[in-house]
């Protein structure tokens, strides 16, 4: 190097335009050219940034997508939860015998009508209570008494009511379009969803338009025992099958009850929830 640079000064001579400041930025410029380029540390940098874009990416997909969340769900619902089920609640009522824990009772409304006007005992023999039975389950119909509060609402309400357990003491029920929901958990059963007659949404629409187009306007055989559906009313029929209610906190010494025919009856959806204190029995089914 020192070389060079007296033989750059024996060429250059007493020019002024080559200067010691010039030959300093001439020899910097060599050097640099001379460096070899770091190639890996380039690479290294693009990997991080790949790395950090793809994290990102993640990061927002899965949180603007609600963590795994159903798009039809409520907030905190996720897909992952497992529906709730009940698989020892019949849907139809059993004939029992009476006894020496039991009353028997008489009940005219169709509130939990299913399609065969089912605890109706215009339609059916007395029902039969059992008094003071130990444990509240769900699923369970009971006999208790009327809220004051939706007496004062309806004066022409029974002062006892009957109606099917479904939200348990500490739990939260919601109605999400006709659905049933127990803390976020769809509620899997019978008893879960709104009917008519027993029939569900599309099972009742279907019966529906099938009944209209064939002019069908007496009782189908294939419906056996359940009611003639027709093409009345509609637009109600939609709106009761899209029924919602905002989610309910049940007390700790509480039950929140339904009719089996939401648009028939009174309910937790109309006086909130009832007292472990007001349930007086559990409905056994048919007095033999």
């Amino acid at each position: 190097m020192n070389k060079f640079k007296r033989d750059l000064d024996d060429f250059v001579g007493e020019s002024p335009r080559f200067n010691e400041q010039l030959k300093r930025k001439i020899l910097s410029d060599m050097r640099w050219e001379k460096r070899p380029a770091n190639r890996f540390a380039t690479l290294q940098y693009a990997a991080i940034l790949m790395i950090l874009l793809m994290v990102t990416t993640i990061f927002l997909v899965v949180n603007l997508d609600g963590g795994g969340a159903d798009p039809g769900s409520a907030p905190g619902t996720t897909s992952e939860l497992p529906p709730l089920t009940d698989p020892d609640t019949l849907s139809e009522v059993e004939m029992v015998e009476a006894n020496e824990n039991t009353i028997l009772i008489e009940w005219g409304s169709d509130a939990m009508d299913r399609g065969n006007h089912d605890y109706n005992t215009i339609t059916h023999s007395s029902l039969v209570v059992e008094i003071g039975y130990p444990e509240v389950n769900r699923g369970d119909v009971v006999y208790y008494k009327t809220p004051k509060s939706a007496i004062d609402k309806n004066p022409n309400l029974p002062e006892h009511y009957i109606a099917r357990v479904v939200g348990l003491p500490g739990e939260t029920v919601e109605i999400r379009e006709g659905q049933v929901y127990i803390d976020n958990r769809k509620l899997d059963t019978f008893y879960g969803v709104a009917t008519d007659r027993g029939f569900e949404k599309d099972e009742y629409f279907e019966m529906a338009e099938r009944n209209y187009e064939e002019g069908t306007w007496t009782k189908d055989e294939e419906v056996s025992q359940k009611e003639l559906i027709t093409w009345v009313n509609m637009d109600a029929k939609k709106e009761y099958f899209a029924t919602s209610m905002e989610p309910v906190k049940v007390s700790d010494e509480a039950i929140f009850v339904l009719v089996d025919q939401w648009w028939r009856g009174t309910d937790s959806r109309d006086f909130g929830e009832i007292s472990l204190e007001a349930v007086e029995g559990k409905v056994l089914g048919y007095a033999k």
